[in-house]
């Protein structure tokens, strides 16, 4: 007790100094750790989603699927994320791959963690539009894939630049449950997974509100239909 109430008296005596080495430690440390943030070059992504172009559609195919004697409706999704993809870093860096995670559509116990399916970026084959009020066609052009051959691919980002695109996503033929776990409003929450040159992975959630097929193939003809598309007989 004797040496607790001796360091108690030293504290009260000495406030100020320790005021002082509290203050001059706190400038050392953000010095130091500025420092090294400024010497290490790493790239860093920011996403700001753009609504207009942001949907999905779940719809049923005209295919059965048996098994174990039951018969099950086919069915197929399909998502368009519209995003501005920002370089806060201090490095340039380029996008690799993009994907679009979806909770998969089955009950959940508070004790499992949530399952993702992830799928990869699709061709759309025809970019993304829509007609104004001037009957003039507004497009809007992909990220990191090109719309033609003469385009160059929209996916580089130096220091502080951005870039706008939309990125379509396509589920193949599925049955049972292997399509979006849907909230009340008919709205699935996802996540966004980009993968830049150098490997680093960048994760961002979003919320993306249901169209009906119609509406979404007024954006682009080849909604939902990609897989049959480009599937060879």
């Amino acid at each position: 007790m004797e040496i607790i109430q001796k360091i108690i008296e030293w504290t009260n005596n000495n406030s100020g100094f320790l005021s002082l080495i509290l203050f001059l430690g706190t400038i050392i440390y953000g010095w130091v750790s500025g420092l090294f943030s400024s010497l290490i070059k790493k790239p860093k992504l920011k996403i700001r989603f753009i609504r207009k172009v942001s949907f999905y559609s779940q719809f049923n195919l005209d295919e059965k699927f048996e098994n174990d004697g039951d018969t099950y409706e086919m069915h197929k999704t399909g998502f368009v994320v519209y995003m501005c993809i920002s370089n806060v870093g201090n490095k340039d860096t380029a996008i690799d791959k993009i994907y679009l995670g979806y909770q998969k559509n089955k009950l959940r116990k508070f004790w499992n963690k949530k399952e993702f399916v992830w799928l990869p970026q699709w061709h759309s084959l025809a970019p993304f539009q829509t007609k104004l009020k001037n009957n003039s066609i507004l497009v809007f052009s992909s990220l990191r894939i090109r719309d033609n051959p003469l385009e160059n691919s929209n996916d580089f980002l130096r220091i502080g630049e951005s870039i706008t695109g939309t990125a379509y996503f396509e589920q193949v033929k599925a049955w049972g449950n292997y399509n979006p776990l849907t909230n009340e409003d008919k709205s699935t929450d996802i996540k966004i997974k980009i993968v830049d040159v150098y490997g680093k992975k960048y994760i961002f959630k979003y919320n993306l509100r249901n169209k009906p097929l119609r509406e979404s193939r007024e954006y682009n003809e080849n909604f939902g239909d990609v897989e049959s598309i480009t599937t060879y007989s």
